[in-house]
């Protein structure tokens, strides 16, 4: 198809932004002798300095409070993000450390940890007077939040890591100038699913939803306290109606779900689950490296697996849309189709590294659908190409160079980066009602806890963000098989009268 004028602008600017990020790893040599006049700007757009110029290793960041968990201090070092403590080559903010917590993911976890930079709370009722703890971060007006990123957790439940790896991918995207963002206006949050092993080793109140083993990454129902039977897919449906509740948060734009790896597979399948509402037009679902997914279709890639015993269970939930869970099963019985055109419909980015070559999931449903992490993404991909007029324009694949199954190195690449917190970030999508339809659940869940104030590493400037056009987003500007200089080279000779195909 032909592109307008305006998204050719969009790409032009996304491509600036990431160029931008990038050309920060030739010069980091150079840092220490020239980043006067960049800190001069940075300062009068933030309160409190976020350059880890201004910060020794170990250093306390900004922010921090009396009782925060052990090991949360500024870490600086060549790691370059590869350890998942430490900030990514190029750029030039402080990498605030993950968050010491006592237990295991398998024998549980003995606390809760406090986060620094953000609240614990229990204000989302779920059933009666269970709660659904979360994370949030501290100190932001609501009325300025105009969008909000729900982390998911890994495997060990560890919701504190990912809250923690995406705001240091957005300290380090806020002094893209190109990106134009603001932090006060961008919120993070994390629900904190715990099981009932957590539940005896002490991180769990009496009161707190609980879940089996790793039941909350699949969407089938809690396993109490007592006879409470809430799926983490509702969970969900509430934490994203608190945030568009135009009365709590009247300029709230987007909201995105977020998760890489275990994390990733459950942002996929609530994508492929979730239950319509007026909002979803402005909710988009970024899954980094799964370990499987929710096959859409009947077909699978791999015909003969080394392990087929399988066989007539491979559509079965959580790998594809049979015997689905107790959410949603209901609408999926009575029309299958309407599911995955629902699906295909929302705006659901994947974040695949090209190195992850590691298994991921070891199920026999999941080997039909590739050997690795990167091969089944990369079929997935082929299926949503396979289907009637193509790959579906809101679903997007970036596929980063040089990352293995690194999840701050996905989180933190510039086209992700984009998506996480600048694409739409001024445009929201004017629907009938901004409150869910009747097929929501419904909470009497509270919107306080946000507490007021600016942040204490915000920043100023425009709020416009790159792309954030409508051409730009029904294009899928920034897909990923469309490098910087690519989009560049094509967008100017385009501008010239060249003719420029998707």
């Amino acid at each position: 198809m032909m592109v307008s004028t305006s998204s050719l602008l969009a790409y032009l600017v996304l491509a600036l932004s990431i160029v931008a990020v990038h050309g920060k790893q030739h010069s980091l040599e150079r840092r220490s002798s020239k980043h006067s006049a960049s800190a001069a700007t940075l300062h009068s757009r933030q309160a409190t300095s976020i350059l880890q110029s201004e910060y020794k290793n170990g250093d306390t960041p900004p922010g921090a409070r009396s009782g925060d968990a052990a090991g949360q201090v500024v870490e600086i070092s060549d790691n370059g993000g590869h350890n998942d403590n430490s900030q990514r080559a190029g750029c030039e903010t402080i990498f605030i450390g993950g968050a010491a917590v006592g237990g295991s993911y398998s024998t549980g976890w003995t606390e809760m940890p406090q986060v620094l930079g953000f609240d614990t709370l229990r204000d989302l009722y779920v059933d009666g007077q269970v709660v659904q703890p979360y994370i949030q971060e501290t100190g932001k007006d609501p009325t300025k939040i105009k969008r909000v990123i729900i982390t998911q957790p890994g495997l060990p439940r560890d919701f504190w890591k990912y809250a923690n790896l995406v705001r240091n991918s957005l300290l380090c995207w806020s002094t893209n100038t190109t990106a134009n963002i603001n932090l006060d206006e961008i919120m993070i949050a994390a629900p904190a699913y715990v099981n009932t092993n957590d539940r005896t080793a002490g991180a769990a109140q009496a009161n707190d939803l609980l879940f089996s083993g790793q039941s909350w990454s699949t969407g089938v129902n809690s396993a109490g306290p007592d006879q409470t039977k809430v799926s983490s897919f509702q969970v969900l449906d509430l934490m994203t109606a608190k945030y568009f509740n135009k009365t709590a948060y009247p300029a709230l734009n987007q909201i995105v779900i977020a998760g890489h790896s275990l994390g990733g597979s459950l942002t996929q399948r609530y994508a492929m689950m979730r239950k319509a509402t007026a909002d979803d037009v402005n909710l988009s679902f970024f899954v980094g490296n799964p370990g499987a997914y929710v096959w859409p279709t009947s077909n699978r890639p791999v015909q003969s697996p080394s392990d087929t015993s399988c066989s007539a269970a491979v559509n079965d939930w959580p790998y594809g849309l049979q015997s689905t869970p107790a959410y949603d099963s209901a609408e999926v019985a009575a029309d299958l189709a309407a599911v995955q055109k629902r699906y295909y419909e929302r705006n659901v980015v994947y974040g695949l590294g090209l190195s992850d070559n590691e298994l991921g999931d070891s199920h026999c449903e999941a080997q039909y659908q590739g050997n690795s992490h990167l091969s089944r993404g990369q079929n997935f991909e082929a299926e949503l190409k396979s289907l009637p007029g193509g790959k579906p324009s809101s679903q997007k694949f970036n596929y980063v160079s040089g990352v293995a199954h690194e999840d701050y190195l996905i989180f933190s690449d510039p086209v992700s980066q984009y998506y996480l917190f600048s694409w739409n970030l001024d445009q929201r999508t004017q629907t009938s009602s901004t409150s869910s339809t009747s097929s929501a659940p419904k909470s009497s869940s509270t919107s306080g806890g946000n507490g007021s104030g600016s942040s204490s590493g915000s920043s100023s400037g425009s709020s416009s963000s790159p792309g954030s056009s409508s051409s730009a987003g029904s294009s899928g500007a920034a897909s990923s098989s469309l490098s910087a200089s690519g989009l560049i080279l094509a967008a100017s000779a385009s501008l010239a009268g060249a003719a420029f195909l998707l």
